[in-house]
């Protein structure tokens, strides 16, 4: 019996949080393509991680970026943070076509290697992946 009162709860809880951003505008995407690069002023090691997918993420209606990505570029800082490489700019970039989202990629690649100088690496999707942010998470606390 908990189990079940427990069980409808959550789902209410879910679908008023729905409610509200869809009452905001935002909507759920389906599937986005994602990648990662991170750089810093005091050394010439730049990382880009691999092209990824994320399902279901929610985009700001007015804007059109997703909501919470500062978030994502957290989570490439903190994963980089834990293999010594600390005080990096993290960039998280996203798009829903997947041949734009590779143009981006090479482009940015291909900026850091024709200036000579600096170390790019690569962090395999078995390294690092992204991870989806829960939209409750975001959503500010009332008192």
């Amino acid at each position: 019996m908990r189990k079940i009162l427990y069980t409808i709860i959550v789902v209410l809880c879910m679908a008023c949080t729905l409610g509200t951003m869809a009452k905001d505008g935002n909507k759920i995407i389906p599937r986005v393509y994602v990648f990662g690069m991170s750089t810093s002023f005091n050394d010439s090691t730049v990382f880009f991680t691999d092209i990824m997918t994320l399902d279901s993420v929610f985009e700001d209606g007015k804007s059109g970026f997703i909501i919470g990505r500062d978030n994502y570029s957290l989570q490439l800082r903190y994963y980089l943070e834990g293999k010594g490489y600390s005080q990096r700019t993290c960039v998280f970039v996203s798009g829903k076509d997947q041949k734009h989202i590779m143009k981006k990629y090479e482009k940015m690649k291909s900026r850091y290697a024709k200036k000579g100088g600096s170390d790019i690496l690569l962090i395999d999707k078995s390294e690092f992946a992204f991870t989806p942010i829960s939209i409750t998470s975001l959503m500010p606390v009332e008192k």
